[in-house]
């Protein structure tokens, strides 16, 4: 179902990102890899986007880092603006420009009509660009098309992508729905991929999984054996070197910087200086 983002995994730095979530929460992993502070710090269950980014006046994240360095700072997202309380929680960190459903055109819904679908993001990621013709820009661009819940009856009739071999006609129908969303979304991948090939500045893209999808997953229906692992593949459009690595959410900021050269933060160059190294969890 997804040819293009394995393309970009053989050919581009990829590996697994250790998630806070399974099958929901897509805001816990969002705040980790934004912030670099693992939600081990924080309360079970806890959404810092609803708590502790209600209770402050900022948070050190990526956009605000970056923010000093004089790059223009954006978030692009085709869902409501208030879910999560994201509107708040990315004023909070700094960012410039929150560009919600609310202010897209979106016409295109997924079959069962629950979530728009994802082309949408590669103009409206592309505008976030060039409105600042002056500035080197971040853009974080939140996908939804491949959301749940996938339906157990059959809802698209001449599925691109088929299913079968699953314990019963129900659970078919779940992955054949989930299974021809994310070809969509790989689509999704290839134009953005060539959209941003051709821009004229330098270029750093990295696309990963939030969480696993709510399909009663088990540990020994994954090649890792591990619930809490997606993946992630950085692309660039200037002939980055490939290197493959392991890393958890709150120590993708870090490492993307690392690469381009950056080293600005208090946490980001904690994890820059400190990875790997004796006591740097504790620390």
């Amino acid at each position: 179902p997804v040819p293009n983002f394995h393309n970009l995994l053989n050919n581009y730095s990829s590996g697994y990102l250790k998630v806070p979530v399974v099958g929901a929460g897509t805001a816990n992993t969002e705040f980790e890899v934004l912030t670099g502070m693992s939600m081990q710090y924080f309360g079970t269950g806890e959404y810092p986007y609803k708590t502790t980014l209600k209770e402050i006046d900022s948070c050190e994240s990526i956009a605000s880092d970056l923010g000093s360095l004089g790059y223009g700072t954006h978030v692009v997202h085709n869902n409501g603006g208030n879910f999560y309380s994201r509107a708040n929680a990315f004023s909070m960190m700094g960012f410039d420009t929150f560009t919600s459903k609310e202010l897209m055109n979106i016409t295109e819904y997924t079959p069962l009509g629950s979530w728009p679908t994802d082309d949408i993001l590669v103009d409206e990621t592309i505008k976030s660009m060039d409105a600042t013709p002056d500035q080197q820009d971040l853009v974080y661009t939140i996908t939804v098309q491949g959301h749940g819940d996938y339906p157990t009856e059959k809802v698209i009739e001449n599925p691109e992508i088929t299913v079968s071999g699953a314990k019963d006609e129900a659970t078919n129908n779940q992955w054949e729905y989930y299974c021809n969303e994310i070809h969509e979304m790989d689509n999704f991948v290839k134009e953005l991929t060539d959209a941003l090939a051709d821009y004229p500045e330098d270029v750093i893209l990295v696309m990963y999984g939030d969480h696993l999808p709510t399909m009663g997953l088990t540990v020994e229906d994954l090649k890792n054996k591990y619930l809490f692992q997606t993946q992630y593949v950085m692309w660039d459009n200037f002939g980055m070197e490939k290197k493959d690595v392991n890393l958890a959410a709150y120590q993708m900021a870090a490492e993307v910087m690392d690469r381009a050269g950056i080293h600005e933060g208090t946490i980001f160059r904690y994890h820059q200086a400190r990875r790997n190294t004796r006591n740097y969890q504790v620390d």
